[in-house]
């Protein structure tokens, strides 16, 4: 319904006719007519006064079109705004995903670099007989560098020495040495071999206590290998970040049983005791030790010292 039809229909209520609806607001009959057939439309003042005699509001004289102009426009504000929030996530899903990119080739450029600039990782040990006393100290390192990143094991030289203060894997190992040397001990190195792709050793399901536990050895195809009941644990050492060689109680009690051999696919189940060396077991993160031996026939340099070692925490 338009503005005239409203005039009209509200008239018609009020029982005017158009002469007595022009005599009132001060136009003529014919104004009127223009008016309902909707040829002409009245101005503010006029609006009033119509307003006043047919007893409504201008709002509500004016209703129907302007309520149809505000509902489109309300409508086309609505759509136009979904659209905008529309293109705006595609921006921002597009600007999030150059940034990762960005990121991630920024850090992969940096990982090429620094391993050109360092070279790959080396784990290696310098075991030595000092009164009577054997004690291996462990450093991982970067190859070109010599910058220590990792160290633990036997902890005796880096307490009297202050290995704390240097920053090269070498100079380290020299000033074991020559400590050892100036007072009447034996060194010599070891380089740790990863065994990862040789023999896998686990923690049996549901076997581990803060007394022992019971690990699986299992030898890869073309191995044969041996090792024997010892073993010794690590803690690890949260201020320092690395493995510490722990303290035992007992007195080589360990020593018991003779050597296991692991042949490819026949995995070996064999319980340690911490009791006996450590007593029970505090919370925290441990690491267990073994020695390994390849058989002759196994194409593993002699000289070379290896070992396996398994992760797991007390809570």
């Amino acid at each position: 319904m338009n503005l005239g039809e409203k005039i009209l229909e509200l008239r018609k209520k009020k029982g005017f006719s158009q002469e007595e609806l022009g005599d009132r607001i001060g136009v003529t009959r014919q104004t009127i007519s223009n008016w309902e057939l909707g040829e002409t439309s009245p101005n503010p003042e006029q609006l009033k006064l119509l307003s006043k005699e047919l007893n409504v509001s201008i709002d509500e004289l004016l209703d129907n079109d302007v309520k149809n102009v505000l509902v489109e426009k309300v409508s086309n504000t609505e759509k136009l705004s979904k659209l905008i929030l529309k293109i705006l996530r595609i921006m921002m899903i597009i600007f999030v995903s150059v940034v990762l990119l960005w990121v991630i080739l920024v850090i992969g450029r940096i990982i090429v670099k620094n391993t050109r600039e360092t070279g790959r990782e080396i784990e290696e040990s310098i075991h030595c007989s000092l009164y009577g006393e054997e004690h291996t100290y462990g450093i991982t390192y970067y190859e070109l560098t010599g910058e220590p990143f990792a160290q633990g094991g036997d902890l005796y030289f880096h307490d009297i020495l202050d290995l704390g203060k240097y920053n090269d894997a070498h100079q380290i190992f020299n000033v074991i040495n020559d400590y050892v040397k100036k007072n009447g001990g034996t060194c010599h190195m070891i380089e740790n071999k990863d065994l990862n792709d040789l023999v896998d050793i686990s923690i049996k399901e549901g076997t581990l206590t803060n007394t022992g536990v019971t690990i699986v050895i299992t030898g890869k195809e073309g191995y044969n290998i041996s090792y024997g009941e010892p073993f010794w644990l690590e803690k690890y050492d949260t201020k320092n970040n690395y493995f510490k060689k722990m303290d035992m109680s007992g007195d080589n009690c360990y020593f018991i049983l003779p050597a296991y051999s692991v042949t490819p696919g026949k995995p070996r189940e064999l319980y340690q005791d911490f009791s006996c060396m450590y007593g029970k077991l505090p919370k925290g993160t441990y690491r267990l030790v073994k020695d390994v031996n390849f058989d002759s026939d196994t194409p593993i340099d002699e000289k070379d010292y290896y070992y396996i070692w398994v992760e797991f925490s007390i809570e």
